[in-house]
């Protein structure tokens, strides 16, 4: 499985279980008992440290496939095409 599905995967997690837990806190009295406090702190830290640490896996794959100019055929950056029509207009 690719880092950047991995990466995916925790972040649309993390945010679904921020908009479940609110949810569910804005709706009952007494929500979170204690229990389920010790449980959602427990599984918002694993869902943070999973984001944290695949996001930064991410920017280093892909700070790597930069510096080695590993690119898709036919697939090039803003700043590459606007470069190549400058040359163009200055020739």
């Amino acid at each position: 499985m690719e880092i950047k599905t991995v990466f995916l995967i925790f972040g649309i997690s993390l945010a679904c279980f921020a908009v479940i837990v609110s949810f569910v806190g804005l709706r009952s009295k007494n929500f979170p008992s204690r229990g389920a406090l010790i449980g959602l702190i427990l599984a918002a830290a694993v869902l943070v440290g999973g984001t944290t640490t695949f996001a930064v896996k991410l920017s280093v794959e892909e700070q790597h496939d930069r510096e080695e100019g590993h690119k898709a055929p036919g697939e090039e950056s803003k700043d590459a095409a606007a470069i190549k029509i400058i040359r163009a207009d200055a020739a």
